[in-house]
């Protein structure tokens, strides 16, 4: 068994509007790593954990520092979250907060699924503050997500027929595909942090129905703002479909890379963790 090339160095809170955030600092044991530009993430749901993206993208804090955070009113930063609260351009606050409390000039910014709206958001209300955006099979218009979603299910009733469970084939083939055990074992500690009032008072019931607060999210629109190097990640059995990240590619433009993980679903970090951080580790390097 191999032995970690960082360290957790520091469990911090920082205020936000509303309450605390936890924040969790990792650095590298190599000067020449620890002197790089720091990667900050942050989780999907709404209502997730970075603690579940630490547990299978660790291996990204040997390179360069590496900041995990739980978005306000999710697992390590609880709160009651008022409805003024649960927007988008409150929680893409949350980074600015973080990156001043620390001193960090710039960093590198890694959301996954709603979290990749989130990074998003932030990048173009602060784009002095970014480096690079890492969006791992993001959510970046709403309507876009439910239309590809119904056309996903369509596609299992055509072959299951009516009668078939449609979360549970839903979730087999585009949510999480892995069955090792050890796999489902960690999908199960991600659901045990989650907080699902939130997320169906942001979101819906399902991933593919959605009566919260999100029905305006659509940043196909302001791509064209966005200039900083973007590597777009999605499974090839995504709910961020192949087609929805090709298209959100090129609204973005040249700046933009895509990368499809075979055989992966929406939670690519478990489905096809090794090939998950080769991809992201290869892109930073291109920009160190």
């Amino acid at each position: 068994m191999g032995i970690n090339r960082h360290s957790l160095e520091a469990v911090r809170t920082v205020a936000v509007k509303g309450g605390q955030i936890e924040l969790r600092c990792y650095r590298p044991h190599c000067d020449e790593a620890a002197d790089r530009i720091p990667l900050l993430l942050t989780h999907g749901g709404p209502g997730g954990s970075s603690v579940g993206l630490y547990d299978a993208l660790h291996p990204l804090a040997d390179q360069r520092p590496t900041l995990f955070y739980d978005q306000l009113g999710s697992f390590t930063s609880p709160a009651e979250l008022q409805l003024e609260q649960m927007t988008l351009k409150r929680f893409a606050t949350e980074p600015l907060c973080i990156l001043d409390q620390l001193r960090i000039p710039h960093a590198h910014l890694f959301g996954h699924s709603w979290g990749g709206a989130v990074m998003t958001q932030f990048c173009l209300d602060h784009p002095d503050r970014v480096k690079a955006l890492l969006l791992s099979s993001p959510l970046l218009s709403t309507q876009r997500w439910l239309t590809d979603c119904n056309q996903l299910i369509k596609k299992m009733q055509l072959e299951l027929g009516e009668s078939v469970n449609l979360e549970e084939e839903f979730e087999r083939r585009h949510f999480c595909r892995s069955t090792k055990d050890a796999d489902q074992a960690a999908l199960r500690c991600e659901r045990r942090r989650g907080n699902y009032k939130l997320y169906k008072q942001i979101w819906g019931p399902s991933e593919f129905q959605h009566q919260g607060m999100l029905s305006e999210l659509d940043l196909f629109p302001s791509f064209q703002d966005l200039s900083h190097p973007t590597l777009l990640i999605c499974g090839e059995y995504d709910t961020a479909t192949p087609q929805t990240m090709k298209d959100a590619k090129s609204a973005i433009g040249d700046c933009a890379q895509l990368k499809v993980l075979k055989d992966a679903g929406h939670k690519t970090y478990i489905d096809r963790n090794q090939a998950l951080v080769e991809v992201v580790n290869d892109f930073l390097a291109q920009q160190d």
